[in-house]
């Protein structure tokens, strides 16, 4: 993050970490590699998937954690890099995010065995709608993510859905 894709080395990450180079590359192999499983990491434990009880308030802090990440300068980095059409970006770009949607279908799955969102929808389609607004802001129109009424749209999605609430959030 500091340095940029294209000047940092891996002898300065090896320093960083206290490891010998050879460590870095046998493990990676490449740097591209090693920023692809970095990125992916920030990611994974950035968005840890809530477990509040309740599908409205698990969305709630879900897309709250989103936020905060995009607006960091780590998200930023993450999703600047994930952006590239490099074969073996595109290829963890969609890997990551099938296994993310595959976790957020559980979380939809709890709450459909509490009854709070009807097991005929998709939750993929919730999910969509709710994070293309941010998404649209951070890469195309510069807007804050903060003025997006992201909790007034999650209501509006689970009204859509006939989602009832089993506690609030």
């Amino acid at each position: 993050m500091e340095k940029g894709v294209d000047t940092f080395t891996i002898a300065e990450v090896a320093a960083n970490a206290g490891v010998h180079e050879t460590s870095i590359y046998r493990r990676w192999g490449t740097k591209h590699a090693l920023i692809r499983d970095a990125c992916l990491h920030h990611a994974d434990v950035a968005l840890p998937l809530p477990d509040t009880g309740s599908l409205r308030s698990d969305l709630i802090a879900w897309i709250d954690r989103l936020v905060a990440t995009l607006n960091s300068p780590e998200g930023r980095t993450v999703l600047v890099l994930s952006l590239s059409q490099h074969p073996h970006v595109v290829t963890a770009r969609r890997s990551y995010w099938r296994r993310r949607l595959e976790m957020l279908r559980a979380l939809f799955a709890k709450a459909v065995a509490r009854g709070e969102f009807p097991r005929s929808a998709d939750p993929i389609e919730v999910i969509e709608t709710l994070i293309a607004p941010l998404y649209l802001r951070v890469l195309l129109t510069g807007e804050a993510l903060d003025d997006w009424p992201r909790h007034e749209m999650i209501d509006r999605m689970l009204a859509t859905y006939g989602a009832r609430s089993t506690a609030s959030g």
